[in-house]
């Protein structure tokens, strides 16, 4: 193991706690903190240039900054309404105003809440796309805030001891926070449902997802879904099994279900009696009402398979393969092929193309793209929507165009946050859809102009203002006629709150140009113009996605499919024979086709009818107050978290308090701690205080503090070490600037200390004439200055067992002088670099190639190295408690502290390969085993000093095999049983169980 650096640089910690009872005292923390289950310290980067605001509400402020203006308005309205419609039916007021923080920095649909310290949401401005989950909405941001209003009403619904406690200590103790996923998740989405008449629970995407896998015995276990399953749907699976479940529960038992549950299991501070709590306040156990659900699930989807059948089943043959969100098939000019963004869960994201005969060819590698894509009218550039970073804060998307000739590829738009691009027939001109601020726009280019130069806004928010429902649009997928100048699309608009199909006349006067082609409650989705002018689309007009077709003058629909799962992004072939598709399967979308000449055209059924238009309160915004956001308004202290443990010949005291504002721009915290005992090294005190900022692209760090506290190894005399106590007075000032794009990242830090020492307690040495030379400790004033420098480009594999390709690497330089005497000063360099290489024709092996180091030149008296060797002993079951990672600064094989020197450099080759996924949870119960890896490894290295070449290196080999659990719900971690053989002199054959640490 890796020892310290030297005395002057090894990190100065606060008083450790003392080792009795610590797996006791560690079983309450692990306890309060799955309670909070919320990051302390949390690191925000922000953009200086904007200016934030806040409107306050009757049970709300709603932060917002420049550009925000009208949606936050929005935001507002609905969160006042949300509260008046779902606080009666969860029975729950929370204490104070909720902070709901409003954001556009991401094309990425989503939002979040949480009740740790204050209650808190986050809204992203960004329309949820329709290929989706969440695509199925009569006012998506109505969805969206009713979900996170539920997690926050849901999380905050606490009473009993916890309550009491909260009092004292800030809103730390949240027992309803200590819930598998698929409740938390399942509730909100349940109430997002049933409140709107659409939703998740409504979607036909979803219930597809559900019936698939229940048609091929492949449901989940209710074990599988209270942990973190591996296959597919991965972590969506808390999102449609969890709704749909209590979706059950409340249609076939008790509406009032959730209600007395959140209220029932927020009341006990011990966690995880979930069966125990449902059968207290329903019919029965959570275990028998996922068989009544799984048997119910089952009997609906069989029947939807014999309406199916009976009604003629299209076949679909399927192409691709991985699984997934395969995905957005285009047809290629002149090459007989149909390009499709592979987006499996084997593989690396790609454009890749299938011929006729079904033959799959890999065009080129691709991270962040967006998916959908088209092609120049010769099919040689390929032009496709790609994720960006600009100032490490805002990630957009923005359009590119590829040369598959020379591989050039080329910028089209430039921060328009631009996506699903389609080429007009002549290739000049480039027609797309964009965000702006929680709605969107059609806009078209010429292909040849500047990515500076504005496009042409063709539809969409900048036609209407924000004051009229039709601003507020989500756009998607244009198509362009072959022959006719006209643009149809997909959109959803607030005034209609229906998905329906658009079409656009350039040939039209400036009024009559845009007109809607269908108006119903079904979801009409991925218009494509086949090579005849018929316009090919999806649709759930029977509650299954289905490929129509429509002759935009007539008016006229047939229905060209009839699939038991779905069918979208319909392709026709260029001879007509065939229809590509985009098809589910149990282990997610692949690409698919079917024939024309075996499915006929039969007659368009109607939409089914949608639910009744909801009528919602009114909100009075008379007493609404818009103000400049004045961050010190909310900085007084949120949490008092005291610390007590006891010895049987001492104690031990500690305090903290935390604050930060709303934002995440000032964060700080003030802790103290004091323990005594009749021994030198029982006693340390300790107050500290620290600050971070947040609003700028680089994170600034202020942390300054007062310490005493036992000193063991920097007083040597008698030819031993004795004990004395040091006072440390300290100031730091760090930076932290990370560098983000979308393949790699990089990372400067920075940062000075000073610190003043002094010691007392000294003992008296007898020093005798045969003794070693006495080595006091070195007091005054000193000064630190380190940097570093992390880099990394990875490549992971949503299936994968570790990074599968790519490269990583970090250095850092440290420097520390006494100001007393600048001669007395240390160096330290240390440096870490990776590589990973994916093993052809083995599916998820892994060869990992690794060396680590560092060196330190010191003159301080009494300075130290480097210790490696094998892993020192750990109490596995305190590390789990603890959650303590293990050291991966080793050289297996040899005892610990083996070899030593002021330098060291291990050389590390790793075959990495997965062994077995169990994912098996045990119904309600917090432990879930993922899977099984395994690894042999070979390393190479020492610690010594003097010259690297004149150097022998230690060697060792061993295996090891790794369990990834989830416990708690949330906490994963990984149980190691290894053996190494050293093979050098000093070598010992080793086994070792360590939990932590590993891939």
């Amino acid at each position: 193991m890796c020892g310290p650096i030297s005395k002057r640089t090894r990190e100065q910690r606060a008083p450790m706690r003392p080792d009795l009872g610590a797996a006791i005292f560690g079983a309450m923390l692990l306890v309060v903190a799955l309670m909070s289950a919320a990051p302390r310290t949390a690191q925000a980067l922000d953009d200086p240039s904007l200016e934030y605001y806040t409107i306050e509400t009757q049970h709300f402020y709603v932060h917002y900054y420049s550009g925000m203006e009208d949606f936050a308005r929005r935001v507002a309205l609905l969160q006042e309404e949300a509260y008046a419609v779902l606080t009666p039916l969860l029975d729950w007021e929370p204490k104070g105003k909720t902070h709901v923080a409003v954001s556009d920095r991401s094309d990425s649909a989503n939002g979040s809440a949480n009740v740790f310290q204050r209650n808190r949401i986050r809204i992203y401005a960004m329309p949820p796309e329709p290929e989706g989950t969440l695509g199925h909405y009569d006012d998506w941001l109505r969805i969206l805030v009713y979900h996170e209003l539920v997690h926050i009403l849901h999380l905050d619904t606490t009473s009993g001891i916890a309550a009491l406690l909260n009092r004292v200590i800030g809103k730390q103790l949240n027992p309803n926070q200590v819930m598998p996923r698929w409740y938390t998740e399942g509730l909100a989405t349940h109430f997002e449902s049933q409140r709107s008449g659409t939703g998740r629970v409504n979607n036909a995407r979803m219930q597809m997802w559900l019936h698939t896998a229940a048609l091929q015995d492949d449901l989940f276990t209710l074990g599988q879904v209270t942990g973190t399953p591996v296959s597919w749907p991965q972590g969506s699976a808390a999102y449609i099994y969890g709704s749909f479940f209590l979706d059950y529960i409340t249609r076939t038992y008790d509406r009032d279900f959730p209600r007395r549950f959140n209220h029932e299991y927020g009341s006990r501070i011990m966690p995880f009696s979930l069966n125990q709590t449902a059968k207290e306040v329903g019919p029965k156990t959570f275990d028998e009402l996922w068989n009544e659900f799984t048997a119910a699930t089952q009997g609906e989807s069989q029947a939807r398979r014999v309406a199916v059948m009976a009604a003629g089943a299209t076949r679909v043959e399927i192409l691709s393969k991985g699984g997934g969100r395969n995905g957005y098939p285009s047809l290629r000019p002149g090459h007989d092929e149909v390009s499709y963004y592979r987006a499996n869960m084997e593989s690396h994201a790609a454009f890749s193309t299938l011929d006729a005969s079904g033959k799959s060819r890999l065009l080129f590698w691709e991270n962040g793209a967006s998916g959908a894509h088209d092609w120049s009218p010769n099919g040689e550039q390929i032009v496709y929507g790609k994720r960006t970073v600009r100032d490490s804060i805002y990630s957009y998307n923005d359009l590119f165009a590829r040369d598959l000739q020379s591989g050039e590829r080329r910028r089209l738009t430039h921060d328009e946050r631009a996506r699903e691009p389609a080429v007009s027939p002549d290739g000049r001109r480039v027609a797309y859809v964009r965000n702006l601020f929680g709605t969107m726009e059609l806009a078209v280019r010429r292909l040849d102009q500047s990515s500076h130069t504005p496009p042409e806004i063709l539809a969409g928010a900048s036609k209407w203002p924000a004051e009229d429902p039709r601003h507020w649009q989500q756009l998607s997928s244009p198509t362009w006629h072959p022959t006719r100048n006209i643009i149809v699309f997909s959109a959803w608009r607030l005034d209609r709150r229906t998905r329906d199909l658009w079409l656009y006349d350039f040939d039209q006067p400036e009024g009559a140009r845009l007109r809607p082609l269908t108006h119903d409650a079904a979801a009409d989705l991925d218009p494509n113009f086949g090579p005849d002018g018929t316009l090919y689309f999806s649709s759930d007009r029977t509650r299954i996605f289905n490929v129509y077709a429509m002759d935009i003058d007539s008016g006229e629909v047939t229905q060209l499919s009839n699939v038991l799962s779905g069918a979208f992004d319909p392709v026709a072939s260029a001879d007509g024979r065939w229809v590509y598709v985009r098809t589910y399967t149990v282990d997610g979308y692949e690409i698919g086709r079917f024939a024309r000449a075996e499915n006929p055209p039969r007659p368009a059924p109607a939409s089914f009818r949608g639910a009744l238009r909801r009528d919602y309160p009114e909100v009075d915004t008379s007493q609404w107050v818009d103000s400049g956001y004045k961050p010190w308004r909310w900085v007084a202290p949120l949490t008092f978290t005291p610390e007590v443990a006891l010895l049987l010949e001492g104690a031990g005291f500690g305090a903290t308090l935390e604050g930060h504002d709303p934002v995440d721009h000032h964060q700080w915290q003030l802790a103290a701690a004091w323990a005594t005992g009749p021994e030198v090294a029982d006693r340390s005190s300790a107050i500290s205080a620290a600050y971070r900022f947040g609003g700028w692209p680089i994170t600034m760090g202020l942390d300054t503090g007062f310490r005493t506290f036992p000193a063991m190894r920097d007083f040597f005399a008698e030819n031993q070490y004795l004990p004395l106590s040091e006072r440390t007075l300290f100031g730091r000032v760090s930076l932290s600037y990370p560098i983000r794009a979308t393949d790699d990242a990089l990372s400067l830090s920075a940062s000075t200390r000073m610190h003043y020492s002094s010691f007392y307690d000294a003992p008296t040495p007898n020093h005798q004439p045969a003794d070693l030379e006495p080595i006091s400790p070195e007091d005054g004033w000193f000064q630190d200055l380190n940097f570093g420098l992390s880099y990394s480009r990875l490549n992971y594999y949503t299936q994968g067992i570790s990074p599968t390709d790519g490269v990583s690497g970090r250095i850092s330089v440290g420097l520390n002088y006494s100001l007393r005497e600048p001669e007395q000063n240390s160096v330290s360099f240390s440096y870490g670099f990776s590589g990973y290489v994916s093993v052809p024709y083995l599916k998820h092996h892994v060869l990992s190639l690794g060396v680590n180091g560092g060196i330190i030149r010191s003159n301080f008296p009494g300075a130290r190295g480097y210790g490696l060797g094998g892993y020192s002993p750990q109490d596995v079951l305190t590390a789990i408690v603890l959650q303590r990672p293990s050291n991966p600064f080793v050289l297996r094989g040899y005892p610990p502290g083996f070899s030593r020197g002021d330098q060291y450099q291990v050389w590390r080759a790793q075959y990495r390969l997965p062994l077995y996924d169990f994912e098996h949870g045990f119904s309600t119960v917090p432990v879930f085993i993922r899977r099984l890896k395994g690894s042999v490894f070979f390393e190479m290295g020492g610690a010594f000093s003097g010259y690297l070449r004149d150097q022998t290196y230690l060697k060792s080999a061993g295996a090891e095999v790794q369990l990834d659990t989830t416990l708690g719900y949330f906490l994963g971690g990984s149980l190691r049983l290894g053996y190494a053989h050293g093979f050098d002199t000093g070598g010992i054959d080793s086994v070792y169980l360590r939990y932590g640490g590993g891939f």
